[in-house]
């Protein structure tokens, strides 16, 4: 991201409270671009903002802009770094502190694989970037790794991710987006990896009052140690010029025999301003079932919610709560969500 970017960005959050409202780091650069671009329409604009429209879409791959000298790298790379502090309720991947109870057996895990939680601290770091390929067509791309230890258990945790997007206008606001990504988790007694290959089709439309939306529905390729999935992926994003962010987004997975598999899901979010910090909200709801232990039946039913707010610029406290209700209840879970998370350091 160039530096006149950032320049213009902060003055404009400055002067212009609607398109900064625009500008919600919850929404994606599309939605953003499109509401800024719709807001100035046919208005008077100040010099920042036309700068900053450019700059949008010079970002989309429209390389003529709004016909302003304003020079946008068609390729950019960003390294970062940022700080860990997280509370985590299973650092080693162990067993749940309690017997299995199946009918009428009663099974009692070693003391050796019995989880552990705590405190974990450490840096996270990775790459991101984007190129541009054509007139509104561009490749988003990243690759992160966290590491995290607890000083009270003496144990390290250890997750590296990758994704890579192809971003494409079609026409009339319509877009076509196909998508990998893949993580990997290694923790003391436990490993997993899990990848998936989307491809969706998305609309940018007004409803007027300043309302602007992102209408998505896609397929999803899932990717788990044990097994694969189709899914299918619906979303509605929604960025006000002078209000709170909104996405509404859903996921149904078909069923997979003998494996616990997402059968659908739901996850509402809320992004606002509260005494002048970032205030998200998200609440999730999910079903999973096919599973089976000893040919017993597993379907669990998890819910949570997460509220992250901004203590200061560089600063967010995420605060939450999640309980999974199992039919076999070895595997019920209510847990918190607790975590602090810092501004990353870009280079």
């Amino acid at each position: 991201m160039n530096k006149l970017f950032v320049a213009t960005i902060a003055t404009l959050l400055t002067n212009s409270t609607a398109n900064a409202s625009c500008l919600n780091p919850n929404a994606d650069t599309r939605l953003r671009t499109f509401c800024v671009a719709e807001t100035l329409l046919g208005n008077a604009v100040t010099l920042n903002e036309a700068l900053l429209l450019d700059t949008l879409l010079k970002r989309e791959g429209y390389a003529t802009g709004i016909g302003l000298a304003n020079p946008v790298d068609t390729s950019t790379t960003q390294t970062f770094v940022s700080p860990v502090l997280d509370y985590n309720t299973n650092i080693n991947g162990g067993n749940p502190n309690r017997p299995l109870v199946l009918g009428g057996l009663e099974f009692t895990g070693d003391e050796e694989f019995l989880r552990k939680e705590g405190i974990v601290a450490g840096v996270g770091a990775g790459v991101n970037g984007r190129s541009i390929v054509g007139e509104g067509r561009y490749l988003d791309y990243g690759i992160a790794a966290n590491y995290a230890y607890s000083p009270q258990h003496g144990l390290s945790t250890v997750r590296g991710s990758a994704n890579l997007c192809s971003r494409n206008h079609i026409a009339n606001q319509w877009y076509m987006d196909a998508c990998g990504d893949t993580t990997r988790l290694v923790r003391d007694l436990a490993a997993e990896t899990n990848s998936g290959l989307s491809l969706s089709t998305a609309k940018l439309f007004t409803t007027g009052n300043g309302a602007y939306h992102s209408a998505s529905v896609g397929v999803r390729r899932y990717y788990a140690e044990a097994y694969q999935q189709n899914q299918i992926q619906l979303g509605w994003n929604t960025v006000r010029n002078r209000g709170a962010y909104t996405a509404i987004n859903a996921a149904f997975g078909e069923t997979v025999a003998s494996q616990l598999s997402l059968r659908r899901s739901v996850s509402a979010t809320v992004g606002t301003t509260v005494f002048n910090r970032a205030l998200t909200a998200t609440v999730v709801y999910s079903y999973a079932d096919g599973g089976k232990l000893l040919g017993f039946e597993r379907n669990d039913t998890t819910r949570s919610i997460n509220i992250s707010y901004g203590l200061t610029q560089n600063m967010s406290l995420n605060v939450g709560y999640r309980s999974i209700d199992s039919t076999i209840e070895y595997f019920s879970e209510q847990e918190p969500i607790v975590s602090v998370q810092f501004a990353t350091l870009r280079f």
